[in-house]
């Protein structure tokens, strides 16, 4: 399995802080909510 950017700066953000809500997850990694639910 590849790994795209966004892939790791979500990984690297949930590492930080697994507990993390979503929609803070998406306003970090800059995107919307609905893609960081994938």
């Amino acid at each position: 399995m590849k790994l795209d950017e966004i892939d790791k700066r979500i990984l690297r953000a949930l590492q930080r802080d697994g507990r993390m809500a979503n929609n803070d997850l998406a306003r970090e990694i800059g995107l919307s909510p609905s893609p960081c639910l994938r």
